[in-house]
């Protein structure tokens, strides 16, 4: 193909023709803040002490507290005024360089180990390099738990005739010869916004900056590739796959290598757009489509396997899940690691389809699917390959509700057993597998949560789910009782509970947990809590218990019939309290007057005299509610 440079009339015109007495000249573009530019530059002090090297920063409007720290750390510092071309910038950066080597990194990112790095650079022949790069570790979050690793190119030879291009994710030439990524990786957050408004802010700079660049260079795929990106990155999935469609368009009937790995980059982004947007119809086209053509990659192949594997295991296509997962994890055993193929024949788009969390789902898919078969030959061969003690495993919902319905059915199942004792293996896992419990609850039986906890006997957190369960029983239980006739029935079951919630919580909070850590009250817990402040005050302080008990109500839905029944019932209890709070003597002489024509009554019937007693009773209902309001003063 010919080089842009040749077409811009470039290729060949001296640029950088400065004596080299350096080996390596490592350089930033600098505007950002003081804190991630000084973290920045720190990180660079070892290859700067190892190598013969000097540290370059181009001032692109930094502020005074900025640039002191930037005087404080480089050998030279330059100033650029900004023109909104990231191009321009690069190539005044390298004009500045007096290393034979040139290496660049970004002042929002930093170094987490310069180790190999250091060793490329004292390599006799590390010169022999013409282009090369390092992989930037782009966080998930803020605290740093979850990421992707993806090789970013950053470092080149200097010569004449070497220049940056584009004015956004702007790009090496010439970008061919020995090629060196180094095993180092450079801490980077620029993907994590602190809000959505942030994240369409940065993504709003650059679209514009990317649609010259189409316009400008028609034939130039790295354009449509880098903005169908930031349309997904602020999930405009509509937008993305408009720009993926037109590039993949373009891509079509090119025997080339470079446009073959674009077209794989274009399907996946096709695949992702269908997938975000629920369009599992045209997902699953585009896969059977694919599939049949013999010069798709295998990686971008495997990719929309992932994806279209996640479609057929909601819809129990059960035979094509299997098969697209079984393609998935040939592949994964192929390339796992290989991160020259990634590179090749992925891309943005790509490059996470072997990465932990994909891989877990396809193990969950094809346990689960398992199990609905009565085959627990998958279960005992895949659970083993999930990394329970990743910092952060995400399983497949319907693998946990399919392995919990099983266990409901079977009680304890070694094979299962086995599984279910991973989930005590962090706090994490324990809380996930008793969220998982508390919803699939509703669709069983009692005597199937009964099995369900005699699952669990044999786990480490046989007690505590045996607890929870015995919760989620009585539970049941009430929401089958609609009415109670008798306050003290419904207050000992209800304390009952309230013992066992808090038993539970106790057990909950000691399974784990080290001093440093803050213990959360769960809203079951919260509303034994409650209902025994209820009780400890119901006979004492009628206001403070019926505040209680207003505040009970919405903590746990199932309880809701309970409760309303102990505040019907309860209702009726205060007026009692308060009677006999404010006038003793004449609640004492109605109470004994009661209790001697409830005597009296009982004999009248006892004797056959039904109509008489049945008369009396209502004298008595009649006499009680004039004076109080209540139908007995016997509560």
């Amino acid at each position: 193909m010919t080089s842009l440079l040749q077409i811009m009339g470039l290729w060949g015109k001296s640029m950088n023709n400065k004596p080299k007495t350096k080996l390596l000249t490592i350089s930033l573009l600098c505007c950002g803040r003081p804190d991630t530019t000084e973290r920045c530059l720190k990180s660079l002090m070892p290859i700067r002490e190892a190598i013969d090297s000097e540290i370059q920063v181009v001032d692109t409007g930094c502020s005074k507290e900025t640039r002191a720290i930037i005087e404080k750390y480089a050998d030279e510092v330059f100033e650029f005024t900004w023109c909104n071309d990231f191009g321009k910038a690069r190539n005044f950066q390298l004009d500045q360089a007096n290393g034979k080597m040139f290496l660049y990194i970004d002042d929002d990112e930093w170094f987490l180990d310069c180790k190999y790095i250091i060793e490329f650079f004292k390599e006799p022949d590390c010169t022999s390099y013409n282009i090369g790069g390092y992989f930037q570790r782009n966080y998930l979050d803020f605290d740093g738990r979850e990421y992707q690793d993806i090789e970013v190119c950053r470092m080149c030879a200097v010569t004449p005739e070497t220049r940056f291009m584009g004015k956004i994710h702007e790009y090496i030439e010439p970008a061919y010869g020995n090629a060196m990524f180094m095993d180092a990786r450079a801490g980077h957050f620029g993907y994590v916004h602190v809000s959505d408004e942030e994240n369409i802010k940065h993504s709003m700079r650059n679209i514009p900056l990317l649609e010259e660049m189409m316009a400008e260079e028609p034939d130039n795929l790295r354009w449509p590739y880098q903005l169908a990106q930031e349309w997904k990155s602020i999930k405009k999935f509509e937008e993305m796959l408009q720009v993926c469609n037109d590039a993949y368009e373009k891509t079509l009937n090119v025997d080339d290598n470079e446009i073959l790995r674009y077209r794989g980059s274009f399907v996946c982004g096709i695949a992702v757009a269908y997938h975000q947007m629920s369009r599992n119809d045209e997902l699953i086209a585009l896969y059977e489509r694919e599939a049949k053509k013999p010069d798709i990659m295998e990686i971008p192949l495997t990719c929309l396997a992932f994806y279209v594997s996640t479609v057929y295991f909601k819809t129990h296509e059960n035979q094509k899940c299997k098969d697209s997962c079984n393609y998935y994890l040939k592949m994964y055993e192929k390339y796992k690691g290989d991160q020259g193929a990634m590179f090749i024949q992925g891309g943005l788009f790509s490059n996470d389809t072997f990465d932990e969390t994909k891989a877990n789902l396809i193990y969950c898919f094809i346990m689960a699917i398992g199990m609905e078969e009565d085959d627990y030959g998958p279960l005992t061969h895949y659970y083993r390959r999930i990394n329970w003690n990743s910092q952060i495993v995400r399983l497949n919902r319907g693998f946990v509700y399919t392995l919990l319905k099983k266990s409901s059915e079977f009680g304890y199942k070694r094979e299962i057993n086995d599984v279910l004792s991973k989930f005590f293996i962090t706090a994490g896992f324990r809380d996930m597998i008793e969220y998982q419990i508390d919803k699939i609850a509703e669709d069983l039986t009692i005597e199937e949560l009964q099995k369900l906890s005699e699952a669990f006997k044999k786990t480490p957190g046989g007690k505590e789910i045996k607890l929870y369960i015995d919760v989620l029983i009585m539970e049941r239980k009430f929401m089958q009782q609609e009415a109670w006739e008798d306050y003290a029935e419904l207050s000992a079951a209800l304390q009952d509970y309230a013992t066992t919630a808090l038993n539970w919580q106790k057990v909950h909070d000691s399974w784990l947990i080290g001093k440093e850590d803050e213990k959360h009250m769960e809203r079951t817990a919260m509303l034994g809590q409650g209902l025994q402040e209820f009780f400890e005050f119901a006979d004492k302080d009628v206001a403070t218990s019926l505040k209680t008990l207003k505040n009970l109500f919405g903590i746990r839905p199932a309880m809701t019939t309970a409760l309303s029944e102990l505040s019907r019932l309860y209702g009726e209890r205060a007026k009692v309290i308060t009677a006999r709070k404010q006038n003793p003597e004449k609640f004492n002489e109605m109470y004994n007057l009661e209790e001697a024509l409830l005597k009296q009554i009982a004999d009248l019937d006892s004797t056959g005299h039904t109509e008489e007693a049945i008369s009396t009773y209502r004298q008595l209902v009649d006499v009680l509610q004039g004076t109080f309001g209540v139908d007995t003063l016997h509560i």
